[in-house]
């Protein structure tokens, strides 16, 4: 096989393919549209989510393919290219089971769905070359069985995070993710330590292929023309921003505290889902200069970061930060915005001569008044060629390679 000949990608992941913020399988997806057919395969609706979704319109729409499967497939715009969008019907929500038979009989149905749809994706578009490639699901469809009558060229499992630290889906996901590695063909990690847990777990090599950025996006953002987002039309102090989900197992919420009360006279924006619950616990609601502003799609973030002084990561130190390798690091870079992160991994470490890591609360502080006065211009080609290096473009690139070189092996 030539490495010119045509293929498909199937995606398959936990997020949807229409979630709001950035994530690592719509950005893969995002990058491989541009050169070949993707499939993107929506992690299914459980009967639970009728509940809470059923008004919402990505659930309305796709009605009568979660209910009958009908009309499962809908072109769809990312950026500039083109996905189909491929919803499963409604699958069983089997979580709160505890591990057995019942659990993994019920999980077969759920499987069987998936598979289906994916049979009546291989006849209507008549594919014939595909690279199966799934993104941290592990408890779904991990790879392509044996028995499926359309076998993908390479089945690819990816890693995102330390399941174990994720309280949902390790439940069943921290086996699931171990057969996941063991049974696939192509083994990724977005992180050192992940890729090295999973080696010697496995007993085979797993590729490194950090997370990047959607580089034209995001490049010189600093120096382009953006609009002031109406949200940050009122303020005319120094804007401190994050970008991403506010997470409660991942923010140091004491540290984004005294960042608010030392900073008094700068605004703290967050852009992007939070719970509100979690806000709350933590007493952030009450803070005048914090605002959660909601998600944003990926190509207003510039934006923001382009009317913002100083982009952080106030991340909190743990088992489940030392396993990530944040998708935000390399569009700040990109956009050229000085950025200040607590030094919660070893991969973060690794920007050291790039933002300002941190090793303590003092050090934070100190940091970001530094980054204040910084002028960003000094820094910015460095910092813009850093990420271009880094960008989604290179990871597929990178990532093909693995693909040919496994397909010349298995010839």
């Amino acid at each position: 096989m030539s490495q010119t000949e045509t293929f498909d990608i199937f995606m398959f992941g936990l997020t949807r393919s229409d979630y709001t913020l950035s994530s690592v399988s719509v950005a893969w997806t995002k990058e491989w549209a541009k050169t070949r057919r993707v499939f993107y395969f929506d992690r299914p609706f459980s009967i639970k989510d009728v509940k809470s979704d059923w008004s919402f319109p990505p659930f309305q729409h796709r009605k009568k393919a979660l209910l009958f499967g009908l009309n499962p497939y809908k072109k769809i715009q990312l950026g500039n290219v083109e996905v189909i969008q491929v919803t499963p019907m409604i699958s069983l929500p089997l979580n709160f089971l505890p591990e057995g038979k019942l659990y993994h009989f019920l999980n077969r149905y759920n499987n069987y769905l998936l598979k289906r749809v994916m049979k009546k994706v291989i006849k209507d578009f008549e594919v014939k070359n595909y690279v199966y490639f799934n993104s941290f699901n592990p408890v779904l469809l991990p790879h392509i069985p044996k028995d499926f009558e359309c076998q993908p060229l390479a089945n690819i499992y990816q890693s995102l995070d330390e399941i174990s630290q994720e309280s949902y889906i390790s439940r069943h996901g921290i086996a699931a993710e171990d057969y996941a590695m063991k049974h696939c063909d192509i083994a990724i990690g977005t992180s050192s330590k992940l890729c090295q847990r999973h080696t010697e777990a496995s007993g085979k090599k797993v590729h490194l292929l950090a997370n990047a950025a959607d580089y034209d996006t995001f490049a010189n953002a600093i120096n382009r023309h953006f609009e002031k987002p109406i949200e940050l039309l009122p303020f005319a102090e120094p804007v401190i921003i994050y970008t991403g989900h506010y997470s409660d197992l991942r923010l140091d919420h004491l540290l984004v505290k005294k960042l608010a009360n030392h900073f008094s006279h700068c605004k703290i924006v967050f852009v992007g889902t939070y719970v509100e619950e979690d806000i709350e616990k933590h007493g952030l609601n009450t803070i005048k200069n914090l605002h959660f502003i909601g998600s944003r799609t990926i190509e207003t973030l510039p934006a923001y970061l382009k009317h913002s002084t100083v982009a952080i990561i106030p991340y909190a130190c743990n088992e489940l930060t030392k396993g990530i390798y944040p998708l935000k690091i390399n569009e700040y870079l990109a956009a050229g915005i000085p950025t200040v992160s607590t030094n919660f991994s070893d991969d973060i470490a690794s920007f050291s001569d790039l933002i300002y890591l941190a090793n303590s609360t003092e050090d934070f502080l100190e940091k970001v008044q530094i980054a204040l006065d910084e002028n960003p211009q000094i820094m910015l080609a460095k910092r813009m060629e850093h990420a271009r290096q880094n960008s989604w473009q290179t990871r597929v690139k990178d990532l093909e390679q693995i693909i040919f070189d496994f397909i010349k092996g298995k010839a």
